[in-house]
């Protein structure tokens, strides 16, 4: 699996642009046709916060998130995290074994994230999955 790209595991080409509207939308036509063994951290988070290859990606992130839940890709500390804690409920309750595991991993981290990311943003992490994100 990890050697296709999104694009192929979807089985869905966009159609290919001369002008894209926003610099995003053009990134996010480019990753999806990178293998996903070739993502970088960037890549992966602009990716999951614009929902795109997620039940792909999802393993991937969660993995660089056990390795280090503030795993910075391109804005800062922690920005994976807060992408992956922004996917919606509706993809958590399809995926209940990753839920079970994020979930975990900020409770097993949640002093860290506190010292780092401030109590404010654990604190809102923490409701989230209470509430079932």
């Amino acid at each position: 699996m990890e050697t296709k790209s999104i694009e192929q595991l979807e089985k869905d080409v966009w159609k290919n642009h001369s002008e894209f509207p926003t610099d995003m939308v053009e990134k996010c036509y480019r990753y999806r046709k990178i293998s996903i063994a070739e993502l970088t951290n960037v890549q992966i988070r602009l990716l999951i916060s614009q929902k795109i290859g997620v039940e792909y990606l999802i393993g991937i992130a969660l993995e660089k998130l056990e390795r280090n839940i503030l795993t910075e890709c391109d804005f800062y500390e922690g920005d994976l995290l807060i992408a992956v804690s922004g996917l919606p409920a509706e993809f958590w309750s399809k995926n209940k074994t990753e839920f079970l595991t994020f979930k975990n991993l900020v409770k097993q981290n949640s002093e860290l994230i506190k010292n780092e990311l401030g109590e404010k943003k654990l604190d809102k992490l923490i409701n989230r999955i209470e509430n079932g994100i």
